[in-house]
């Protein structure tokens, strides 16, 4: 006699967005060996019977959702042996899965990089070429020239050169910029992609007449606060910041000071520390900061990219093959 089949793979989805294609996540994974079980927001997770993993989607008051989904659910099911998360950051589930240590930990790096890296793009393009000046001069009938600024002038600094960081350096490099990465570990990779490499101990060399930053980094203990009151004096009078990465990197205070009295001339802000961004923010009305509300990673092909990367991990851990982009929750990502 053969051996007897392997029940299916249970797996928990929790949380709110993207509205997931199951189907597409069962074809990839093997429709016949595993099982979804969606529980939503505010609803217990008790009674589903045992689950292998959980599959994490967004959460928080963004999303509507007060509670915390993954932690709650954790706390239902000790014997959940791997948690994936629909986010690329590892910030906002760091606190939890430490209780639980031996759980793996798998994110989705990689798939908003493209539309954050034409998002990064559209910002140091705005910057240079100032449409809104040029918009707020059609409102007035005013028919005046501004002087503007070809990309190619730009030395770009592109704080993180992981898939976001990267992906940023790709599409900037037919414009002709001067590159410059910094990351934890420089001998990492994608030294083909930007002029030189510095390690993350010489960020304030690596700035030094700088026209733009750019933070593509995760926020950990060592990049917490990191765009602070020297980092951003090493900048050149007339630069800008852009944050498509993490409200937390940027010292709010500092970034204040230097954009009404220092070389700083534009912010392009699309994370912050507290989000939804207070109506009381100074922020609303500081010159020359753009915001946006975390959106950089928005794409049509957001859930579909999300749902191919979680099917073939599902059917990774089906086959008990190695999983994708598992996270390291001692350095943050």
């Amino acid at each position: 006699m053969g051996a007897a089949a392997r029940p299916p793979v249970r797996c928990l989805v929790v949380g709110r967005y993207p509205e997931p294609d199951l189907e597409l996540v069962r074809r990839l994974a093997g429709p016949e060996q595993v099982d979804l079980v969606v529980v939503p927001p505010g609803q217990p997770t008790e009674g589903v019977g045992e689950v292998d993993c959980i599959w994490r989607l967004f959460s928080g008051r963004l999303m509507g959702i007060s509670s915390d989904p993954l932690g709650e659910a954790l706390g239902s099911h000790p014997e959940v042996r791997w948690v994936h998360t629909v986010s690329a950051g590892i910030d906002q589930v760091r606190e939890v899965m430490r209780e639980y240590p031996a759980i793996v930990l798998t994110n989705s790096v990689g798939v908003v990089a493209k539309p954050i890296a034409e998002f990064v793009v559209g910002c140091l393009l705005q910057h240079c070429k100032r449409y809104p000046e040029l918009r707020d001069l059609q409102r007035e009938r005013r028919f005046e020239q501004l002087p503007l600024r070809e990309l190619a002038d730009l030395r770009v600094v592109l704080l993180g050169l992981g898939a976001i960081g990267s992906a940023t350096a790709r599409l900037l490099r037919p414009f002709g910029c001067q590159m410059v990465g910094v990351r934890r570990r420089p001998g990492w990779g994608a030294d083909e992609l930007v002029s030189s490499v510095y390690p993350a101990s010489a960020l304030l060399d690596a700035c030094g007449e700088a026209d733009a930053l750019v933070l593509a980094a995760p926020l950990t203990g060592e990049t917490a606060g990191v765009v602070d009151d020297r980092l951003l004096g090493q900048l050149r009078p007339g630069s800008c910041l852009v944050n498509v990465a993490r409200g937390g990197l940027i010292d709010e205070r500092a970034l204040l000071r230097h954009l009404r009295s220092g070389p700083l001339a534009a912010a392009f802000l699309d994370a912050f520390e507290e989000e939804p961004l207070s109506p009381e923010s100074p922020l609303w009305e500081a010159p020359g900061v753009f915001i946006s509300p975390h959106v950089s990673w928005s794409s049509s092909n957001f859930t579909r990219r999300s749902c191919e990367l979680f099917g073939e991990q599902l059917g990774r851990f089906v086959r008990r093959e190695p999983l994708l982009n598992v996270a390291d929750l001692a350095r943050g990502y």
